[in-house]
């Protein structure tokens, strides 16, 4: 595990908003890149930053430059019930996990030390398109309980930045196969009753084949912390992380953070099995014939670099018979993962009603 730099002296540890108009807290609106005033509407853009999105050599872990703290005035608490860490605005006193919806949340010590992201992908979608998409998704699902109707209604949605490690690298594999090609015999034999009969039978012969692969991998993103189910969270990309910002703290204002819990050293393993499995179905389309066995792959890693960054997540937590669910729509494309629990009544009553059709089918067809 990589230790954790010393705050810098530049580290900023509060930051407000003030509204220019009059004096009420701005915060982040998505789709654009300002700030408003939730009590005016008072506008005023962020100023564009003169830093640059970097990438950082496996060699520099962590990063020499390396800022710490979010720079923003945030309270640090943390959900007893999934271990999630999650970065609030200080007003917030009561507060439910937006992972697990449990509202067994402890206050932390502010932590000053951990990395600070050097990118961000500042939220497009807002919240009531969200809320619509919610509603939508729910009014979908047939055989889910009517209560999650209510749920939908209640607009519990909460916007989270959560962090990613992204790593580049470039590939030189080689590869060793078996091909097969498939050629036909005619064989005799007799049947049941003794008379001779032939057919055709398929053969594979098998040549030894080898050859290479050469390819580069951009910013594969690997979730830097458990809290929100990564299956879902894998489901939501592509993220388009070409379009990553110089971090800044205004993007944070009127957002939860989630701080990282698996730094660059522990989440590489998981981005070279992606790469590995990427490169895999590469070399097995180069493989010649009609079938192949045997497929061994060497791979290189060259020029391997990495970057922390914070990608936005809408996140609708809830309990549902004392189990959690969640519900996610990716902050920048509005696609949607989620889960839900099904209602037996519903599945019950729909299998005696189709059986009951069938029977009645049955009856006056005979």
């Amino acid at each position: 595990m990589t230790q954790t730099p010393e705050p810098r002296s530049d580290t900023v540890s509060s930051l407000q908003f003030p509204c220019k108009a009059c004096g009420a807290k701005m915060v982040f609106h998505p789709g654009q890149t300002a700030l408003r005033c939730a009590h005016c509407d008072y506008t005023e853009d962020i100023p564009k930053s003169s830093e640059e999105v970097r990438e950082h050599s496996f060699d520099d872990t962590p990063p020499k430059s390396a800022m710490t703290g979010y720079g923003v005035d945030h309270r640090r608490l943390e959900c007893k019930q999934c271990g999630a860490t999650t970065e609030v605005e200080p007003h917030i006193v009561a507060y439910r996990c937006a992972f697990c919806a449990s509202n067994h949340v402890v206050p932390q010590e502010q932590s000053l030390a951990v990395l600070r992201p050097e990118s961000v992908l500042p939220f497009r979608f807002e919240r009531e398109r969200c809320l619509d998409v919610f509603r939508l998704w729910l009014n979908r699902l047939w055989f889910r309980p009517n209560t999650l109707k209510k749920l939908a209604q209640s607009g519990d949605i909460q916007g989270v930045y959560l962090p990613f490690w992204t790593y580049d690298t470039l590939t030189q594999s080689y590869w060793t196969a078996e091909a097969g090609y498939h050629y036909y015999e005619t064989v005799t034999s007799r049947d049941s009753n003794g008379k001779q009969v032939t057919r055709q039978v398929q053969r594979t012969r098998w040549e030894p084949v080898s050859g290479d692969h050469t390819e580069f991998f951009d910013d594969v993103l690997v979730q830097a912390s458990p809290s929100a189910d990564p299956s879902i969270v894998r489901r939501l990309e592509p993220y388009p992380t070409k379009e990553l910002l110089p971090y800044k703290p205004d993007y944070l204002s009127g957002f939860l953070a989630e701080d990282y819990r698996s730094d660059m050293v522990e989440c590489w393993p998981v981005a070279k099995d992606r790469i590995d499995s990427a490169i895999r179905a590469a070399c097995a389309r180069k493989v010649p014939g009609d079938t192949q066995r045997n497929l061994r792959v060497n791979t290189g890693y060259y020029n391997r670099t990495y970057k922390l960054c914070l990608l936005p997540v809408w996140i609708a937590a809830y309990l549902y018979n004392g189990k959690s669910y969640v519900y996610m729509v990716n902050g920048v494309t509005g696609k949607v993962e989620g889960q839900a629990p099904l209602s037996w009544i519903k599945v019950i009553s729909f299998v005696v009603v189709l059986l009951a059709a069938v029977g009645i089918m049955a009856y006056f067809l005979r």
